[in-house]
Order: C-alpha cells, then sequence, then structure tokens
C-alpha cells in the first residue's frame, strides 16, 4: 500500500487532535478572531465568487450551501480547527471534556446573529438537534452513542455519551454544523434556507438576496463578534456549467471558485491553482450489495482488480494520488509510526491492477461471463469523466456498464433515501468529514448507515464490522484504535463494498490581486475561509 507522508505541521495538528480525544483537557479562552483564518485588515469593498447553483441552505435537505463555501461564511462552528491543527475556540469561548462521555461549550460572549439577537444555549442545542434528527442529510455526525444535547443554561451546552466516542472533539469543527437562529427558523419553517428566506447566523456575512436562477449576495455583519471584516461585500454567482465559471474567471468577472474538474478549469481559466496536499477527501467506487451483481462478493473482488488507478486520475485531471483503504493513510499517521502502521495493516488485503486477476476472480461468482451494472456520476466533468475510464475498464472483464450523470442534490436524496437500492454503484468523492481517521466509519459503514438519512452506499456490514466501529471510537489509547482500524480494514480488504481510488489534493482558483495564505485540505474547517483572503499590495 502506498502512503502519504504528512508534513510536519500536519504531524503536529493529528498528534493534537488524538490529544485532543485521550485527555480530559480545557480549551483557553480566545479573545478574537482565531489565528485559525487570520484575514487582512485592508477592506475590499468587493469580493466575487463562483459556483455551481446552490439550491438551499438548509443542511438538513442538503450539503451543497457547505459544499460550496457559502455557508461558512454565514453559519458558524463551536470550535475549528487553527492552520496548525489545534481545536481552537469559536462560537464556544471555551470548551472542557469533564469525563469521558461528557463535553461543555461556554458560548462566546457577546456574540450575535446577524438581526442583532444574542446566540444562545437554546439555538446550539436546537440547531444541532435539528441536524441529528433522522433523515437529515447531517445525521451521520452524530454517533448511536450519543444520549443528549442540553442547554444548562444560557450560555453553557452540554453534550453527552453512552460510552467514550474519540472522535466527537474535532467534529464540531465541520461546517455543516453551523449554528443558526431558532427563532427565525420557527418563523419560516416551509421555506427554511430556500433562495428568498435563507437562514440567519453569527457569521461574518449576512446573506441579503438570493436567487436560484442569478447568485447570492452577502453583506457585512455590523454585529459580528469579531468585529469589522476587511471584505465589505461578497458577490456571489451561479454558472450551469463550470466551463462558463471558468471563462467567467479568465475575464475577471469573479476572483476565486473551487473547482472539481481542476485540470480542465485551469486551463480554459487561464490560470494557475492554488494547491494543498490531499489528506482526507478520497474518490471512490461504491457497489450496492444490495442489488446484483454487486451482491456477489467474487464481482466486487473482480472489479478491485479491474480499476487502473492510475488511468482513473488522469482522467479526473491530476490533482490527486493513488490510494487503496477507505482510511486515508496520512490521517493514519497519528495513531503510531510508518511502521506501526504497516503491522497493523499486514493483513490487509490489496488488489493490484490485473486483467487476468479480475476475469479469474469474476470465474468464481454467479456471473462467470459478466453482467450488466448502472454507475451513477455526479454532473462535474471530472467525475463523469473518471466514470467513462472506469466504465472500459469494466467493459475489459465482460461487465458492461450504463453511465447515469446526476447533480449533486437529487444523487444526495438517492444515496439517502429510503430505498437503499436506488443508487447501483458510483464514483464519487468520499470522506472529508472528520479530520479523525475514524471519521469515514462514521457514515459510510455500518448497519446504523444504511437506513434513511444516512450515508453508507455500499448497505454492507455485518455484526464483526458494527462492534469494531463502536470499539474504534469507545478506545482512547491511539495504539489500540490503530489496531482496531487494522482489522476494519481487513474486513473492508475481504468484503470489498468499497474501492478506494485516489485521495483528491485541495484546489481553488484565487485572482492573483488576492492571496489566500491559511488554504489547506481542510479549509472548510477552519471557519469562515473568506476572513483568509487578503488583498496583494
Amino acid at each position: 500500500m502506498r502512503a502519504i507522508t504528512p508534513s510536519p505541521k500536519r504531524r503536529r495538528m493529528q498528534m493534537s487532535l488524538l490529544k485532543a480525544t485521550a485527555a480530559i483537557l480545557v480549551v483557553a479562552t480566545c479573545a478574537g478572531v482565531s489565528s485559525a483564518v487570520g484575514g487582512s485588515r485592508q477592506s475590499i469593498p468587493v469580493f466575487r465568487v463562483g459556483s455551481t447553483t446552490i439550491a438551499t441552505l438548509n443542511y438538513d435537505k442538503s450539503n451543497s450551501g457547505y459544499y460550496y463555501g457559502m455557508g461558512q461564511l454565514i453559519l458558524e462552528p463551536l470550535v475549528v480547527l487553527s492552520k496548525a491543527g489545534k481545536i481552537e475556540p469559536w462560537l464556544a469561548q471555551s470548551w472542557n471534556q469533564s469525563g469521558p462521555t461528557t463535553y461543555v461549550y461556554h458560548l462566546r460572549r457577546g456574540a450575535k446573529f446577524s438581526d442583532g439577537a444574542p446566540l444562545t444555549a437554546r439555538d446550539v442545542v436546537f440547531s444541532l438537534n435539528f441536524y441529528r434528527k433522522q433523515g437529515s442529510a447531517n445525521s451521520y455526525n452524530f454517533p448511536s452513542t450519543l444520549k443528549s444535547i442540553t442547554a444548562v443554561n444560557p450560555s453553557t451546552v452540554k453534550i453527552t455519551f453512552a460510552a467514550p466516542n474519540a472522535a466527537w472533539a474535532v467534529i464540531p469543527t465541520g461546517a455543516q454544523l453551523g449554528i443558526f437562529e431558532e427563532k427565525f427558523y420557527e418563523q419560516h419553517k416551509a421555506t427554511f434556507g430556500q433562495p428568498g428566506t435563507g437562514v440567519i447566523g453569527t457569521g461574518p456575512w449576512a446573506i441579503t438576496k438570493f436567487d436560484p436562477t442569478s447568485g447570492a449576495q452577502l453583506t457585512a455583519n455590523s454585529h459580528y463578534w469579531g468585529g469589522a471584516v476587511s471584505i465589505k461585500q461578497i458577490q456571489w454567482t451561479f454558472y450551469s456549467s463550470e466551463t462558463s465559471e471558468a471563462l467567467a474567471f479568465r475575464s475577471g468577472e469573479i476572483d476565486l471558485a473551487f473547482p472539481s474538474d481542476n485540470k480542465s478549469f485551469a486551463a480554459t481559466a487561464g490560470t494557475k491553482l492554488v494547491t494543498a496536499p490531499g489528506e482526507q477527501l478520497e474518490v471512490t467506487l461504491s457497489m450496492n450489495t444490495l442489488v446484483a451483481p454487486w451482491s456477489d462478493v467474487h464481482v466486487r473482488r473482480a472489479v478491485a482488480h479491474a480499476v487502473n488507478r492510475q488511468a482513473l486520475i488522469a482522467a479526473y485531471g491530476g490533482y490527486a494520488q493513488p490510494v487503496s483503504t477507505l482510511i486515508p493513510p496520512v490521517l493514519l499517521r497519528q495513531l503510531g509510526s510508518q511502521s506501526q502502521i504497516n503491522s497493523a495493516l499486514r493483513s490487509v488485503p490489496t488488489y493490484t491492477y490485473s486483467v487476468a486477476k479480475a476475469k479469474a476472480e469474476l470465474k468464481k461468482s454467479a456471473y462467470p461471463n459478466g453482467a450488466k451494472v448502472t454507475l451513477a456520476a455526479l454532473n462535474q466533468p471530472a467525475i463523469v469523466n473518471m466514470t467513462q475510464v472506469l466504465k472500459t475498464q469494466l467493459a475489459a472483464i465482460g461487465i458492461q456498464a450504463t453511465i447515469k450523470v446526476e447533480n449533486v442534490d437529487p444523487n444526495t436524496a438517492e444515496i439517502t433515501g429510503s430505498d437503499r437500492k436506488a443508487v447501483q454503484s458510483q464514483i464519487a468523492p468520499y470522506g472529508g468529514v472528520s479530520p479523525d481517521p475514524g471519521g469515514i466509519y462514521d457514515y459510510a459503514l455500518g448497519s446504523k448507515n444504511a437506513s434513511s438519512g444516512n450515508w453508507n452506499a455500499s448497505n454492507w456490514s455485518n455484526a464483526t464490522v458494527d462492534g469494531l466501529i463502536a470499539k474504534g471510537f469507545a478506545a482512547t489509547k491511539a495504539s489500540t484504535r490503530l489496531q482496531i482500524y487494522g482489522q476494519l480494514l481487513t474486513q473492508l480488504g475481504q468484503n470489498v463494498p468499497y474501492v478506494p481510488i485516489a485521495m483528491v489534493n485541495g484546489t481553488v482558483a484565487v485572482a492573483s490581486k488576492y492571496t489566500w495564505p491559511t488554504f489547506d485540505s481542510f479549509w472548510a474547517n477552519l471557519g469562515p475561509w473568506a476572513l483568509g483572503i487578503r488583498a496583494v499590495k
């Protein structure tokens, strides 16, 4: 297996995360805007961003609001990750783990929503329980061992677990858990988050215009607890395709974009992308084990041998490295040395690219002469290109694939819907939910997540896996967790519900008159990202 070596700074990050989850600690009060973002004080009248259409900022229904970066500027989390990788206060001015199963968050004094109303523990409790409820697109963030989220007093929130959960400390840094105003939700239940209504948050910017056909306008929040922000207005334009977005960047109509088809975007936009090493987001092939022929383990193993990762990465446009385990290898480095990792993964089956081995494995299945399948593909050029190459690779062993291209929101609805057979298989980005090495298991695997509102696209699990997932979160000793995840990866290697393909680099296009020095692949966990934008003097 190819391991990705983290930078010294990332190693420090990983060790700090481990210490944060393994010890009873108190985080000191943060007096101002955290070093996680560190924006310039030079005033920027208007900053222009482009993206695909964002249908809603209601994270209960869709991930697109934070996936494309808008939501982070309006809704803020309790804590964030600093550039150095430490968990730092944000809306929670301080927090402590008062026991192995209890986290207490003390809210920042003076924090207000953009309408001037004070932030209260009730708003936090309501927001987190809103995301937690069954059927929510973000319920995967909340472990089954979580017992309660309660307001101790107007400025204190307590989160209680039935058993220790080593991954929880970093989960509240996620953009998908941004806090919103309960009162505003109650007044706009039917249209909450949608264009024309939007959301009310505590972020540096408030949404003042939201049109599904054109874009949005964000204006500096005069009540922002961090003080005056340098960017006074953000103009957000929606584009029907990434090509039109790239042309807009080239002509100077927008200043920033998060491309998905990196190679094509860079060429069309005439720019060099800012990149950061991929450290948690994987592109992975999922195979729905509830649907034939994916229900046959020999078919899945055959596909694992048929996948040529280098060819798929080339189709993706580069900006990625091959990977063969569902846990990104770099995240395992926080649990042990490379030699310890190698020892823990010694029994994990690997599948080298070999058409001959793939055909031999297929002969052991109920489909020795091949089968017909449907591959869903997110409507992103890089993913579609990769899926088309996979179709050719599968054809080489007798599996004939039909490609079904889908936009993000309909695809999310299918994967997380009650019909667990709706998506047969697809290549899609997986991971990215937590810097904790067990984060992927909190939503992509396990019986709990093979249900409505959850993200186990393979719908595969067994009693052993369910038990190991629970043990992985309950254990706080790094070496113990490493051994547990070695056993989990062995189960995955034997049963192959997913075929990991590539670790994706973090990328962003930034106009030459601006810089973003804090950008890395964890940018969504660094707080309101636009606070890090600086004008070039």
